[in-house]
């Protein structure tokens, strides 16, 4: 629905956005910096500050490793009610309501606070992370192929770096990853940590597998392609099934003949979209199959179960090669995508799989993947070895040894 304003209507109400935030940002910056001085840390307390609405990623990860050692006393904390009440059940005692008296004490006695999102400082109101008065330890959401933070336009328009979260630590899976995230974030190299990723151990462990998420999807047993394209924060939104030759009953056809699912998870809001609807017609296919965080909550649960990822810029490919299986890229937008985000290296060089850009294509490069999936095996491994430096189940292990280093 257009908004009814103008552009030079549109603009001015961004503007007042961004200066109201800086003030908001301001006064709470100084009133926790002085709150923060006044109240005695506890470097036992390990606090996981979860900003999204569901418990998963890197965060989900840690957090069960580490609560079950002696050395810190591991909470999660949130501010969303219905996810509260859901983690009580299954950890009593070890949560906390950010929306509460006690949550707020909590929260000024904490030295070490872990996050996996909140590239904005506004992602934690009420609450501000001091990166001066606390540690900031950022798990992350994404290894990076494509610019990030500072690196990008967006966060160099009117200021907006003032709204930047101040980290004191990073968590990467390769000495790229160092060079990225530091220059994204103003970081010294040293203080991000390769470690690997800790939702990486789920993947690089064989004996991980939800076996509750095959009982209640059944055709999990069946070939399975995911779908998941990158979230566009400028430019045009996404365009899934990017093909002029889109044509659903052939595509139903094959799914038929290779008794294969296409399951596709964008994001929330992409999903929504009622243009996606209008567009095309791939949701009526009965072999494509809506995969959102409300069916499948963390992503890794169901990576296992995928043999084959098709993505354009989605960084969830990095992390899919630990597997060692076929990635289609479907790079549509790549020009205007570059403008506003960029990558750091070359994008065709650097992603190790078919690129499709008609539906012709896109089939026969399925159909290839799925009759010879060691195609491209050599590529893959190539760029696995550059993003990867562990490649075993102990990256959470590695994280949680240099947390302690900070109490030492």
């Amino acid at each position: 629905m257009h908004s009814g304003y103008n552009k030079t209507q549109e603009f001015v109400n961004f503007m007042q956005k961004i200066v109201f935030l800086h003030i908001v940002l301001f006064f709470l910056r100084w009133f926790y910096f002085f709150l923060e001085k006044l109240v005695p840390k506890n470097k036992r307390i390990a606090l996981f500050f979860l900003t999204e609405k569901n418990y998963f990623d890197n965060s989900k990860y840690l957090f069960e490793y580490m609560r079950v050692k002696n050395d810190f006393n591991s909470i999660l904390f949130t501010p969303h009610k219905a996810l509260y009440k859901q983690l009580q059940e299954k950890f009593p005692g070890e949560v906390v309501y950010a929306w509460s008296f006690k949550g707020f004490l909590l929260f000024l006695r904490s030295k070490h606070v872990i996050i996996s999102y909140g590239i904005s400082a506004a992602a934690f109101a009420p609450y501000y992370l001091h990166a001066k008065c606390k540690n900031i330890i950022y798990l992350g959401h994404g290894t990076p192929m494509k610019k990030m933070g500072l690196q990008t336009p967006v966060w160099r328009k009117y200021g907006k770096q003032k709204q930047l979260q101040g980290y004191s630590y990073m968590v990467g899976s390769s000495p790229l990853e160092q060079i990225i995230h530091a220059a994204g974030f103003n970081m010294d190299m040293n203080d991000v940590w390769v470690t690997g990723l800790p939702r990486n151990d789920y993947l690089t462990d064989p004996e991980n597998l939800n076996t509750d998420l095959l009982l209640k999807n059944p055709f999990l047993d069946r070939k399975i392609i995911l779908y998941a394209p990158t979230w566009r924060e400028e430019g045009h939104k996404t365009h899934f099934f990017p093909f002029e030759d889109f044509d659903a009953d052939k595509l139903s056809k094959f799914l038929e003949e290779e008794d294969a699912y296409i399951l596709v998870r964008g994001h929330k809001e992409d999903i929504k979209r009622k243009s996606v609807e209008k567009k095309h017609d791939f949701f009526s296919i009965e072999r494509v199959i809506k995969a959102d965080q409300d069916r499948f909550a963390d992503v890794y649960d169901l990576l296992p179960y995928v043999d084959i990822l098709v993505t354009d810029y989605s960084s969830l490919w990095i992390d899919y090669l630990l597997l060692d299986r076929p990635v289609v890229f479907l790079p549509y937008d790549l020009e205007e995508y570059s403008q506003y985000k960029g990558f750091f290296i070359n994008f065709d060089e650097n992603s190790p799989g078919a690129k499709s850009e008609s539906q012709k294509e896109f089939i026969t490069h399925l159909k290839r993947y799925f009759d010879q999936p060691t195609t491209h095996a050599k590529w893959r491994k190539k760029i696995r070895d550059m993003y990867h430096t562990y490649q075993d189940n102990g990256s959470c292990e590695r994280v949680y040894n240099e947390i302690r280093k900070l109490n030492q």
